[in-house]
């Protein structure tokens, strides 16, 4: 049985965003991951509906010329918001593509009572509460809130490593305190920062109980590979 090949594509221009991925994510069983970085003409961060929009006409053309969706069972959208390229991904092939946004909330739901979301700087804050309003159906109870560390996209893979540990559990703390009891990785450069969340919640609440952590790209790639092996069953005719 071939193995099922999922293309995890990091949308903005950034190699080390794209390295971090690859350091830390692991490929489920029968399964292999390829790693896509964004062309030179993306933009090296999305942090707000331009950059978003920008980065997604690039990685779509490109991937298109490419003739990617020919070559991969799945496909994996490595940026935190509801990213127009999944959409026109989906508009494109009939075989499934996610986000690490839509990954991350579903398992969450899964885990915990409520859940919330650490991200990066301000720009996306506004569109990420539409999007999980939107993906919720309305508001809920079980959504405790979002907070902004201020942090570049690619400073968290780049920047002071001090100032990003320091950033990380302050505001992992703060979203503690609003009642999540899951707190989610708001971005694809904090992939492997799990530790980092579960320090500032503990310091900010010592005597709650631990937190769960939730990153998106691995929830993503699980999902995925299983999406795709529903459909190789589903498109099987029965004996």
């Amino acid at each position: 049985m071939a193995p099922t090949r999922l293309l995890i594509i990091n949308p903005n221009s950034s190699k080390s965003v794209t390295d971090g991925l690859e350091e830390v994510l692991q490929a489920p069983p029968q399964t292999e991951l390829t790693f896509y970085t964004a062309p030179s003409n993306a933009p090296p961060s999305i942090n707000d509906m331009v950059t978003g929009n920008l980065s997604a006409t690039a990685c779509f053309l490109d991937i298109k010329e490419k003739k990617l969706l020919d070559k991969f069972d799945g496909f994996l959208v490595c940026c935190f918001s509801d990213h127009p390229l999944t959409y026109m991904l989906r508009e494109t092939t009939s075989k499934p593509v996610i986000g690490i946004f839509e990954s991350a909330i579903t398992q969450s739901l899964l885990l915990g009572k409520r859940f919330g979301i650490v991200t990066t700087g301000t720009g996306y804050q506004a569109d990420i509460r539409k999007g999980v309003q939107a993906f919720m159906g309305g508001h809920s109870q079980r959504f405790a809130g979002l907070v902004t560390t201020g942090l570049g996209v690619v400073e968290l893979r780049e920047g002071d490593r001090q100032k990003i540990e320091a950033n990380m559990k302050e505001y992992s703390g703060q979203i503690a305190r609003m009642g999540a009891d899951v707190i989610i990785l708001g971005c694809a450069g904090m992939t492997g920062m799990e530790s980092l969340v579960v320090q500032g919640a503990a310091e900010a609440d010592p005597m709650a109980l631990p937190v769960l952590v939730v990153d998106g790209a691995k929830a993503g790639v699980e999902m995925l590979a299983g999406l795709v092996r529903f459909c190789s069953y589903a498109s099987v005719p029965p004996m």
